[in-house]
């Protein structure tokens, strides 16, 4: 006969699954919960970029600076990249970093600089880091990319100026000026059609360019890149219309209270290239839009960094 212990213990028995199956998901819930802050998952309020894609060679030799196997590979770690830009005789805009192609070209006697070679003669350049071999990439393969990705990444282009004294005053460019000038179109011409709207950046010291950027391409902000105070960049930003102020870390007028001091005034603010842990540090307390760095690893080191 069947007392009513028995049938109290079967009932037991069967509620002993569900018990389980709520234990366990307490248990999974409770263990998320102290997973450590470093998961790249849980994203920072500054965003970390690349510099020169996946870092400077003399910092992360893994690829070739400014190539796109480079941006590739700091887009796996970061939140996006800053790449040089320089233009052709063509009107091309190139990926490249250095004034002279002998500095990273694997021909160390090719004496050339990109404003002054047609995209034929870059075609046919070959660069070396190390036992590395690449080739010089297009502004525009870059572009390609992130239009085709999904939700795209934040990428800045720094706009190269610092060419040999005489190079860019030749006839075939004609200054400095038309060369921005020409430029600015041939952004235009890229930007025609974009799939994300806020995550491009210029970096430059030329107003006129600018305000030709902001009429022409309105979703890209232009922050104003120059050797000056970081007060005076916030001022002359303000005073020229431009959307942002870009500034080595280490300036020593730069701080938190001026970085909210630019914050309060509209500007976006990016600070480069602090690359060892306590340098990130110090220029992620100052509360930036944007950081660059040479470090891949930047992330995680500043989420562990803010760990309780």
């Amino acid at each position: 006969m069947e007392t009513k212990w028995n049938v109290i213990g079967r009932a037991a028995l069967k509620m002993v699954p569900s018990f389980v199956a709520v234990l366990l998901i307490l248990m999974f819930f409770s263990r998320c919960k102290d997973e450590p802050a470093n998961d790249t998952a849980v994203a920072l309020p500054v965003k970390i970029l690349g510099h020169k894609g996946g870092g400077n060679n003399s910092y992360n030799d893994l690829h070739i600076e400014n190539t796109l196997p480079s941006v590739q590979d700091g887009l796996k770690k970061l939140d996006g990249v800053e790449v040089d830009v320089q233009m052709s005789l063509d009107g091309t805009l190139w990926m490249f970093h250095d004034s002279d192609v002998a500095e990273s070209g694997c021909d160390a006697s090719y004496h050339r600089c990109i404003p002054l070679l047609t995209d034929n003669e870059i075609q046919q350049i070959q660069i070396c880091s190390g036992s590395k071999q690449s080739r010089i990439y297009k502004l525009e393969e870059l572009i390609n990319y992130w239009n085709a990705d999904p939700g795209g990444f934040y990428f800045s282009m720094h706009i190269k100026l610092d060419f040999p004294d005489d190079s860019i005053n030749q006839a075939a460019i004609g200054g400095e000026a038309k060369y921005l000038s020409k430029m600015a179109d041939s952004l235009a011409k890229l930007f025609m059609t974009y799939n994300h709207a806020g995550q491009v950046f210029i970096e430059v010291y030329d107003a006129k360019f600018c305000t030709k950027i902001q009429a022409t391409i309105p979703d890209i902000k232009v922050c104003l890149l120059k050797e000056v105070t970081f007060q005076q960049q916030i001022k002359d930003a303000l005073a020229l219309g431009y959307d942002g102020v870009s500034c080595i870390f280490t300036e020593p007028t730069l701080s938190a209270a001026e970085v909210k001091r630019a914050h309060d005034n509209g500007l976006v603010v990016q600070l480069w290239t602090p690359d060892k842990e306590k340098d990130l540090q110090t220029a992620y307390d100052m509360n930036p839009d944007f950081i660059q760095t040479n470090n891949l690893d930047a992330i995680n080191s500043l989420k562990a960094y803010l760990l309780p």
